[in-house]
């Protein structure tokens, strides 16, 4: 129980009933973690950030299911690409668990999950999708974190919009202009309905 409190999963009594969340405190606090990995990997599955980060502390603790290292990292990034700050943290801690080449794939198989809700304009979705380019998760690129960034903001995201405006004024002008046409043309597709893809 005491590592269940250091990561911060003991119960928050202040959860609605019907929240995923709050039924896997009770599912803890009983031991019953087969049930409560069946509902994280369900909730997160359906893109429930706390599940998701969940659901990586039961892969790397081994609580519910055999230890997996490699999917605790998944998890976890995923989580942390949608701002989790635990899973941020958590994910650093993994990472030198699995072996580096390893790394990327976890972030191509993150920017997989991301991409279908990405493409439907799930703003979320969009700002995690350029996070996934910043330095923040090792594998950086500028054009394609610009290009999200830009989606996100023009979709309504205003989170986005300091990070897009401090790739502007770094990107060169010829990168910024390929990746502003990019985004019109997903723009234009998202907005008469078609599949931006």
């Amino acid at each position: 129980m005491v590592v269940l409190a250091g990561l911060g999963l003991l119960p928050n009594f202040a959860r609605a009933s019907g929240d995923p969340v709050a039924e896997l405190d009770k599912m803890i606090l009983a031991k019953d973690f087969d049930s409560a990995v069946k509902l994280a990997r369900e909730a997160a599955e359906a893109g429930n950030v706390e599940a998701q980060f969940r659901l990586g502390v039961f892969f790397w603790h081994g609580f519910g299911l055999t230890q997996n290292y490699l999917e605790a990292l998944r998890w976890t990034t995923l989580a942390a690409l949608s701002g989790h700050q635990k899973a941020f943290a958590a994910q650093k801690v993994i990472l030198p668990t699995v072996e580096a080449s390893n790394w990327p794939k976890v972030l191509d198989w993150c920017r997989q999950r991301l991409q279908k809700n990405a493409e439907s304009g799930l703003n979320p979705a969009l700002f995690a999708m350029a996070k996934s380019y910043s330095a923040d998760f090792g594998f950086e690129n500028p054009v394609e974190e610009y290009y999200w960034a830009s989606l996100a903001v023009a979709i309504g995201d205003t989170s986005a919009r300091k990070r897009r405006d401090e790739l502007t004024k770094a990107l060169p002008v010829t990168d910024a202009a390929k990746a502003q046409d990019r985004a019109a043309a997903w723009i234009e597709k998202f907005r008469s309905g078609k599949p931006p893809g």
